[in-house]
């Protein structure tokens, strides 16, 4: 595995009270949330304050073609964006498996416009069954340290169960009923 890629089941303890506190607060913002849009409002508010960005998109996985296809998206227009193209085959495979994407540091500041620095699989049961891309940083934010790690983990194994808690999550996981 590159330097610039992280498996989500390697838990790393977090650095220290900030990111626990960063890690709670996530936490209970996603499991207060109620419904799929006040749950999507809750991943918008945490990659904005947390991780410190205005730009993402969320990319559901087709059940059948085992495509991502756009979503929703903020700051950001995503609409008929093809991650398997931006992305490569092989990193689209990577996060698919359950890994999530970084690009090198030297890309992830706020110059890099339009540019998806992170792509964070959304996953049930061992499935992904989303994608978070994120966008350019903040200007006062150079790179991803060590918290961002963890939050990355949190979201990839616990935003699904908020995102699609109005249904079983395991029925999603299997393939039906994904939209809107």
């Amino acid at each position: 595995m590159s330097g610039n890629q992280h498996r989500t089941s390697a838990r790393s303890k977090p650095s220290d009270a900030m990111s626990d506190s960063r890690l709670h607060a996530a936490r209970k913002r996603l499991n207060e949330s109620v419904g799929q849009e006040d749950a999507i409002e809750g991943l918008r508010e945490i990659v904005a304050n947390f991780i410190g960005s205005e730009e993402m998109g969320l990319f559901l996985v087709d059940r059948k073609t085992g495509i991502p296809r756009s979503f929703w998206s903020f700051g950001a227009d995503l609409e008929g964006h093809d991650l398997a193209q931006t992305m490569g085959e092989s990193a689209l495979g990577q996060v698919m498996r359950g890994e999530f994407h970084v690009r090198g540091s030297e890309t992830a500041h706020s110059g890099a416009t339009g540019k998806i620095q992170v792509f964070i699989p959304i996953r049930v049961a061992n499935t992904t069954i989303a994608i978070l891309a994120i966008l350019r940083l903040l200007p006062q934010k150079s790179g991803f340290d060590p918290s961002d790690i963890e939050l990355f983990n949190f979201l990839s194994n616990e935003a699904a169960h908020s995102l699609f808690r109005s249904s079983s999550a395991e029925n999603k996981a299997k393939g039906t009923g994904l939209g809107r």
